[in-house]
């Protein structure tokens, strides 16, 4: 039974991220205009699904840090990860709910913190290797993040300053249906015909060219809008590729789960993912992408040229950073910078949020572990 519920509080803590974090590589999207909300959640959705299947082979450092990398022994009861996942989960609900983007790699540092107190007291934990694996990249990512940002706009405003007056136009031409000839039927004639198959007409020009050849049907999105997209769909990537493995690395060594598959873990994780980003997607994309501060393609573009480099690197190097932070940062580093502020106010709330994030996920999971512990004895 025990078993059956790590299945079950895993999932559902794979749901509440997709919730949570898919504003995290789309709402500059949103924000700068270039996609409508829900065609921003399905662009953003298919990369993070696409990113948390490619991490499966290069994401064995994550999941060794979340399962067993700051505990000074493996845990030996399902109890455990069930603790990490209810504190995990429970905060990033109400976080959810509230409309604040928070991370789950805190909320899951702050549940193995909560679980091991609890279970094997603070000997447990391997605290050097807290703070060294966990706690400096993550407490580091945001400034970095913000600077790079702030740094890297006005070059990148500058080389594109003319990149908006060129158009990448798609459009797809109806299928024509062609009589080719006519067979007696009786006292009638019919007319036989034959259907063209569509063709695809791409045009890449000015956009008052664009605008003349290619129809309203057509799919037209200026250059810089493409590179944004483009630049987007990797950050969302970078993000499957880093929280999979985290979530994942709670079912490592649970018996119902024993000698699965790294592939059907992380397909267990990504469903939940996807799930969670199609369903409960746009509370959170609301405030990333309208509450913090105006933008722009341009600054869009920046926003998540930055994170996915930053998450990506991190990914490889086997760091835990949380893509919440790092998105965040960027976008606020990009209001700073071409506006001169950000909606302070916003900020306030999010950054108080973020400090909450691990006491508050590590309180719920004692609290469980405690009341577990209590019920069996």
């Amino acid at each position: 039974m025990l078993e059956i519920s790590l299945f079950v509080v895993v999932f559902a803590l794979s749901y509440l991220n997709g919730a949570n974090d898919i504003s995290k590589g789309v709402a500059t999207l949103v924000g700068g205009k270039v996609l409508r909300p829900s065609q921003a959640i399905a662009w953003g959705t298919l990369t993070t699904v696409a990113g948390a299947f490619a991490g499966i082979k290069i994401t064995s450092g994550l999941i060794k840090t979340f399962s067993t990398g700051i505990l000074a022994q493996p845990f030996q009861t399902v109890v455990f990860p069930i603790a990490v996942a209810i504190g995990a989960a429970g905060w990033v609900l109400f976080a959810t709910r509230t409309g604040w983007p928070v991370s789950t790699t805190h909320a899951l540092t702050g549940g193995i913190v909560g679980a091991a107190l609890a279970q094997i007291g603070g000997a447990g934990i391997v605290w050097p290797a807290l703070v060294t694996k966990i706690a400096l990249p993550l407490a580091l990512s945001p400034a970095v993040s913000f600077a790079a940002a702030w740094l890297i706009f006005p070059g990148l405003r500058r080389a594109l300053a003319g990149v908006n007056n060129y158009c990448l136009c798609v459009e797809v031409q109806q299928t024509q249906m062609i009589p080719v000839q006519q067979i007696a039927v009786g006292t009638t004639a019919a007319v036989a015909v034959i259907s063209t198959p569509p063709e695809i007409q791409v045009v890449a020009d000015k956009v008052e060219t664009c605008e003349q050849t290619v129809s309203r049907s057509g799919v037209k999105l200026h250059v810089a809008d493409s590179l944004h997209l483009l630049t987007s769909g990797l950050t969302s990537f970078a993000r499957g590729m880093n929280d999979t493995p985290k979530i994942a690395a709670l079912l490592v060594g649970a018996t119902l789960l024993g000698g699965t598959s790294m592939m059907k873990l992380f397909s267990l994780v990504a469903i939940g993912m996807c799930l969670g980003s199609l369903l409960g997607g746009r509370k959170v994309l609301e405030t990333m992408s309208g509450k913090i501060t105006a933008m722009d393609g341009v600054g869009g573009f920046t926003a998540n040229f930055g994170s996915s480099a930053l998450v990506t690197a991190a990914t490889f190097m086997g760091l835990p950073l949380s893509t919440t932070h790092v998105t965040t940062s960027a976008i606020v580093g990009i209001g700073v910078r071409s506006h001169g502020r950000a909606n302070w106010k916003v900020v306030r709330d999010i950054l108080l949020a973020w400090l909450v994030t691990l006491p508050a996920a590590a309180f719920l999971a004692y609290l469980f572990s405690m009341i577990f512990k209590i019920t069996v004895h």
